[in-house]
């Protein structure tokens, strides 16, 4: 890597931080948080390495408070960073979230709490945002219905892996890998009560993971990780319920090997969605209907590297950011089979992109 201490370079169009697993019982080789300065010409350059103690995975940044969150997986704390004016994370402090092995966070619309997934234990918890961005102690702690699905060591219980603000800002979306459930949960912003409202339950063993919707908010699509499938679903925001539509595959016909589905995004035209597959180590792009969301043409890119857990798309860019977690680096993909690398970093699972002036993500 190279490394430029103190020093702001006029040509930064954005940074990059980069959450990493670190610990030994995920043979990971990340040793924190890691800050790059990306050139306007899509160069990274690796500014620091930050202390953050076991697994700062996944990362959420506050845009008015200059702050940043992560959740330490397989622990069950989350922690807070002060963004500095040179982009440098300066740790707030550490809660607990009150379970174990949280996995993802989301603010709510009213951006008074971060809401927090805690895979292992089968919960979500509410947590306050102070004035100067860290977070209070757990306000409110949801346990999510006990129910096994059929996988043996990956369906036990509850399982929620991520939370999704829908677009109307009334409810918060949580994809339950081990009970086959997708739940939809309210909260109140003035105590951060949360009250699970409806929940959808989909196929045995398919294990729902993350979602993204359309902007309007009518049309969601799930990954199905243990089923290798997306699912297109339909969402009313007068009720929080979500009703299937349909399921696609998410790997070639022809493809015989073990896949777990993982991130998922839809471009900024809302003209393709974009799903990783580790196993198959590749991005499967679908055409979008422009009315009922309906999936096709699917093409694939070998994303060069091993298990691509997190994609996002590139600020500014119709461009797609991959973090392959087992081969220690980020690339870039830029349409069928174009694939550039952008940097290296041990176990990265996780990518968060900020504007560089005045420390403000």
């Amino acid at each position: 890597m190279e490394t430029i201490p103190h020093l702001d370079h006029p040509d930064v169009a954005y940074r990059a931080y980069v959450g990493c697993r670190t610990t030994a019982l995920r043979s990971a080789r990340g040793r924190g948080l890691e800050v790059f300065d990306v050139s306007s010409a899509g160069r990274w350059i690796h500014r620091r390495t930050v202390p953050a103690g076991e697994n700062p995975s996944y990362l959420l940044l506050d845009e008015e408070r200059s702050s940043l969150h992560c959740v330490h997986g397989d622990g069950a704390e989350v922690s807070s960073f002060k963004i500095d004016v040179d982009g440098r994370p300066v740790r707030l402090g550490t809660q607990s979230t009150g379970g174990t092995n949280p996995v993802h966070l989301a603010m709510s619309a009213g951006r008074h709490w971060v809401v927090v997934a805690n895979y292992a234990s089968g919960s979500v918890v509410s947590l306050p945002i102070r004035e100067d961005g860290s977070l209070g102690p757990k306000a409110h702690l949801l346990e999510l219905p006990a129910k096994a699905g059929p996988h043996r060591t990956q369906q036990r219980g509850a399982h929620p892996h991520q939370v999704v603000l829908d677009p109307s800002g009334q409810w918060l979306l949580v994809p339950d890998k081990g009970a086959d459930a997708l739940h939809t949960v309210a909260i109140n912003e003035s105590t951060g009560e949360l009250r699970l409202a409806t929940t959808l339950e989909v196929a045995p063993g398919s294990g729902p993971r993350h979602l993204a919707f359309r902007a309007d908010g009518v049309i969601a699509w799930v990954v199905l990780e243990l089923s290798s499938q997306v699912l297109r679903a339909r969402f009313d925001a007068a009720t929080g319920r979500l009703e299937p539509l349909a399921r696609t595959t998410t790997v070639p016909d022809c493809f015989t090997g073990e896949n777990t589905g993982a991130g998922i995004t839809l471009s900024r035209d809302e003209r393709h969605l974009l799903v990783s597959n580790r196993g198959h180590g590749s991005i499967v792009r679908y055409d979008v209907s422009p009315t009922g969301g309906a999936l096709s043409s699917p093409t694939w890119t070998r994303v060069q590297g091993a298990v691509p857990r997190f994609i996002s798309a590139l600020p500014h860019s119709d461009a797609l950011c991959v973090a392959n977690e087992d081969a220690d680096s980020i690339v870039c993909v830029t349409g069928p089979s174009l694939v550039e690398p952008l940097a290296t970093t041990g176990s990265p699972v996780c990518v968060a992109f900020a504007h560089p002036s005045k420390g403000n993500p």
